[in-house]
């Protein structure tokens, strides 16, 4: 595998500075080498490697316990010859810089963590190079040794002889960085028959870190003089302060300032969520005890009235109203009337939270001239882009520095928090460290969309399905979107090339938005996990009503192998032949059709997301008074080529349990244009008495490219569960929470 040389701005750039080769690598493939005399100073490092052999990764996506610190930092090592023991991982400092016609581009390449897009957006970047570093270290080991570049290779951290005579990385340092590549050389990657590091398991490069204590979270992040801010935000969607007395929180002793939150303009995209006052203390329990205090007149907006009941009622009432068809294959009223059976089901999504472990932070400092910024974030961009808006300061100066996350999940993509505690530095001329409670991050949230889904298909005498509809009324992750029209709303909610889509010869895809005051967001494999549930619950509705073998139905409905157009992220194509290896290895782990105890019973259902395919079988057992408990999961994932098979395995576990805690209890709850359940007591979590008692995990072996695995365990959980209970006591669960 060769990488092509475009321009100079592909190749890559290297220096020797401070007692070790820093390396850049750039916005595309890396072929070729532009030596910088040391004397320049430091370059931005991609990679660092020192004297003493240690080699720092600086990861350009933010780690929220996804392991794209480890499976990252095994692609260069992979090819550059290193020892993993030797390498350590840090977050990549975050720089821009303006192209030959003035716009903002990465000086490194680009920082971002989400869409599961880690492992693919970097794979080949990463590995040239590594790549092209061992050739550095391969010439200047030749030039030593007087030796044929040919007879020498780099392996755990050394470049060898074929004499077995070595050397090691770091002594190379120096030399290796004084060497430029040859004109139009072309890195030849490791073919996968002598990969040493990837596809090999590898444990978390920071589980030390994390198990002992060290400061790595933003709510760890400690910053000169910076005082504790906490903000009491309208309890209302789109509400706003009317007015406010502080004068008891003033009068409180470590009490600094009290500063108004202006509310962000309702008729574009949110900056922050919403209005409020700061108060602005020497330390956490001041300001929160000082916050307490404070006595607000809130203006409540227009969603004073909202409730998350009528929103349901609301669904379903338009849910008896056509809806905008966003996909029209065929001709469905025919094929319904001409079908011999015709099976229709409404299944219903509420608003979820993210709820992710540690709450929004943030350190913000704006002077007249600069603004600083730290803490979790999963789109340092985003964080810049808001400053900039603030502050009017140009974001190629900005200091923004991102932590280790205590979970993402799609939340901080969106940089409100950023965004709040840069306003709030702003308005106060103080550095401060933003700090949310759980309350707070509950009642400000991005929410995952809800949606009631009517579905409805005609099957014929042989109980093939000729026929299919999903009518989809709910709110749209686009809300308040810039620049979003209304006629492409859709797109975040119903993906129209999913299965069974391409695969029913007469489909009609419909979508109907309904507007409601709380933000809609991102969450953890955003609109697939709605419309998993609903689609692989209704596919096994269907096999109970024809007296078919729910796996059996699937794999004939994928049909022969064939790779089908897929549009949205995670295309091109959709491979029907994956999706069905994947069900057929998952039910093969369970032993599927195996005969089960009274109450107790299989189910099975498969999901493709962003580029990977996934299949789970739950075994579930009925208890007294409807309660259930899910004894087992086998899964099945299929994410092409596997750079870390220890990380993908942990991912998807921790997919399934994520998967089981939302399906079964979460959902947000509004009355009077307020959260109500603002904690853990009231929204319900899964506690460890719920948990699936045993996960087994097949990864299956492709050469395909490589996609993430930090989302595709979550959308197949919830279906196989709810299609298992069908099976075990004709319990058929529609609806999300499970238990509500």
């Amino acid at each position: 595998m060769n990488a092509a040389i475009n321009s100079r701005r592909d190749f890559l750039r290297y220096s020797f500075y401070s007692g070790a080769l820093l390396i850049a690598a750039p916005l595309s493939f890396s072929s070729r080498a532009e030596n910088l005399d040391s004397a320049v100073g430091a370059i931005t490092p991609l990679i660092r490697i020192a004297q003493d052999n240690s080699v720092v990764f600086y990861s350009p996506s933010p780690e929220m316990g996804q392991g794209t610190n480890t499976a990252l930092s095994m692609l260069f090592a992979e090819e550059l010859g290193a020892d993993m023991k030797n390498v350590s991982v840090e977050p990549l400092p975050y720089e821009l810089k303006r192209d030959d016609e003035g716009k903002i581009t990465w000086k490194v390449i680009p920082q971002f963590a989400g869409g599961s897009t880690s492992i693919s957006r970097n794979y080949e970047l990463l590995r040239n190079a590594g790549a092209n570093a061992k050739q550095l270290f391969l010439m200047a080991a030749a030039s030593m040794f007087k030796a044929n570049i040919d007879s020498l290779s780099a392996e755990n951290g050394y470049v060898v002889m074929s004499n077995g005579r070595k050397v090691s990385l770091g002594y190379l340092a120096e030399s290796a960085a004084k060497q430029t590549l040859p004109e139009g050389f072309k890195p030849t990657l490791k073919d996968k028959d002598d990969w040493r590091i990837i596809g090999k398991p590898h444990n978390t490069q920071e589980a030390i870190d994390i198990v002992t204590g060290k400061p790595l979270y933003g709510m760890d992040m400690q910053y000169p003089g910076a005082k504790v801010a906490m903000v009491q935000r309208s309890p209302y969607f789109d509400g706003d302060v009317e007015s406010f007395d502080a004068s008891e929180a003033l009068a409180m002793p470590g009490v600094h300032q009290v500063v108004r939150l202006p509310r962000p303009d309702v008729n574009k995209y949110y900056t922050y969520l919403a209005g409020g006052i700061a108060v602005i203390a020497d330390d956490f329990w001041t300001a929160k005890k000082a916050r307490e205090t404070l006595k607000i007149k809130w203006d409540k907006g227009p969603y004073a009235e909202a409730s998350t009941a009528d929103l349901h009622k609301k669904c379903d009432e338009l849910l008896k109203e056509p809806g905008q068809v966003v996909r029209n294959d065929g001709d469905i009223k025919k094929a319904l009337a001409n079908a011999a059976q015709i099976i229709s089901h409404t299944y219903k999504i509420p608003l979820v939270s993210h709820a992710q472990l540690e709450p929004q932070n943030c350190i913000a400092h704006v002077t007249d001239s600069k603004c600083t910024i730290i803490g979790p974030m999963q789109s340092p961009g985003s964080a810049s882009r808001l400053a900039e808006a603030i502050t009017g300061f140009d974001r190629v100066n900005m200091d923004i520095r991102y932590t280790r996350l205590g979970g993402g999940f799609g939340r901080r993509l969106n940089s409100d928090h950023t965004a709040e505690a840069v306003m709030i530095s702003k308005l106060s001329k103080l550095p401060i460290k933003l700090i949310w409670t759980r309350e707070d991050d509950l009642r400000n949230d991005f929410y995952r969309p809800m949606g009631h889904h009517q579905l409805t298909a005609g099957v014929d005498d042989s109980g093939n399905v000729i026929a299919w509809s999903h009518h989809l009324v709910g709110t749209p992750k686009y809300y308040r979107r810039n620049n979003a029209k209304p006629e492409e709303l859709f797109g975040a909610d119903i993906y129209v090339d999913d299965f069974p889509a391409g695969r029913v010869e007469n489909l009609q895809y419909e979508y109907t938005p309904v507007t409601f005051g709380a933000p809609q967001g991102s969450w953890r494999a955003p609109a697939h996990t709605a419309n998993a549930f609903v689609v692989q619950s209704f596919i096994d509705e269907i096999a109970r009503a024809t007296n078919q073998d729910p796996l059996a139905l699937r794999i004939k409905m994928l049909g022969e192998h064939e790779e089908l157009p897929y549009a949205q992220h995670g295309g091109p194509t959709f491979d029907t032949g994956r999706m069905a290896a994947v069900l057929k290895k998952a039910a093969q782990l369970a032993n599927w059709g195996k005969k089960m105890p009274s109450g107790n019973a299989l189910g099975i259902a498969g999901h493709f997301t962003f580029g990977g395919y996934c299949a789970c079988v739950a075994e579930v057992s009925i208890k007294p008074n409807n309660r259930f408990r899910v004894n087992k999961v086998y899964a099945a994932i299929d994410v092409g080529t596997v750079v870390n098979p220890e990380g993908v395995i942990a991912q998807v576990e921790g997919g399934i349990n994520d998967g089981l805690s939302t399906a079964l209890g979460q959902q947000i709850i509004v009355e009077n244009g307020q959260v109500q359940n603002d904690n853990f007591d009231r929204y319900n979590m899964m506690r460890i008495g719920d948990s699936v008692i045993s996960i087994e995990v097949a990864v299956v072996d492709s050469n395909a490219s490589p996609v993430g695995a930090g989302e595709m365990g979550i959308p197949p959980l919830a279906p196989a569960v709810a299609n298992a209970l069908a099976a075990a006591g004709d319990i058929r669960i529609r609806h999300h929470p499970m238990r509500a």
